[in-house]
Order: C-alpha cells, then sequence, then structure tokens
C-alpha cells in the first residue's frame, strides 16, 4: 500500500501489526491447548500468502496475498467463535470495523490496491462481531437475532 502512495490509511494496518504481535506473545505465553493437523496446514497456507506479499513487485498481488492470509486466520477462528462466542471480545472486532472503515475513507487514491484492504478489514471484522453478537445472543436463551451492535 506504501509503495502505491498510501499515507494515513496505513494507521490501521500499523495497529493492527502491533496488537496482533501483542496478541501472539500473551497467546504463546498463556495460552493453552495445541494445533491440529488441519490448522497446520492452515497456517502454511497463510505462511505461503505472507511470503507473497513479501515477494510480490505489484502492490495489488501483494494486497491480495495479505487479505488471503488473513482470510484463512479468520476462518481458523471462526469454529471456536461459534461454539465459544464469550471468549472473543465483540468490542474489539465491532472497532475493527470501524477502524477499516474510516480507513477506506482515508484512503488518498480511488486505486484498488489501496482500498482493498481497509475494505476487507471493515467487511470481515463487521461479520465476526455480527457473529459473535448473534451467538451470545442465542446462548443467553433469547433465541432472538440480535442486529445492534
Amino acid at each position: 500500500q506504501r509503495a502505491d502512495g498510501a499515507t494515513w490509511s496505513l494507521v490501521m494496518t500499523e495497529a493492527q501489526i502491533a496488537v496482533n504481535l501483542l496478541v501472539i506473545v500473551l497467546a504463546v505465553r498463556l495460552g493453552t491447548g495445541g494445533v491440529t493437523a488441519a490448522e497446520v496446514v492452515l497456517i502454511a497456507v497463510a505462511g505461503v500468502g505472507v511470503a507473497g506479499w513479501f515477494l510480490a513487485d505489484e502492490p495489488l498481488v501483494a494486497v491480495g496475498c495479505v487479505v488471503a492470509a488473513d482470510l484463512i486466520a479468520a476462518g481458523m477462528m471462526l469454529p471456536k467463535t461459534w461454539r465459544s462466542p464469550h471468549s472473543e471480545t465483540l468490542s474489539t472486532f465491532a472497532l475493527g470495523s470501524l477502524a477499516g472503515a474510516l480507513a477506506l475513507g482515508s484512503v488518498g487514491g480511488l486505486e484498488p490496491a489501496l482500498l482493498l484492504y481497509p475494505l476487507y478489514y471493515c467487511l470481515v471484522n463487521g461479520a465476526l462481531a455480527l457473529l459473535i453478537r448473534h451467538r451470545r445472543t442465542i446462548s443467553a436463551g433469547t433465541g432472538q437475532v440480535a442486529i445492534a451492535l
């Protein structure tokens, strides 16, 4: 994105990197459980996406690789989020969606390489927030589908 002229819209991406690193450190230090064989395969595929980001000489291809890697990671958390919606922080995903929308609004030009990631980030975080809210409502026994965040 920087190679294609992004400026302020990079703040959201840089903040995400910092927060993800913090989560990784805390998960390794405080986490429980392990990794299944399927998860190892998905992590490897996501790693290929990250490698594509580093190796791509074209900004749109690089951003596409990052989106693919992140989408795999989001997909990996879906089963746990479905089973245990209270294990995720709803506000993190709702605010992440808002951050993506704001980053989208701060993009300096209408180039796809600049728009793709903030749009993706807004949509995937919004969808995860809605899933968490919906599953929490169901688990509370109300049986109602909640749309409001």
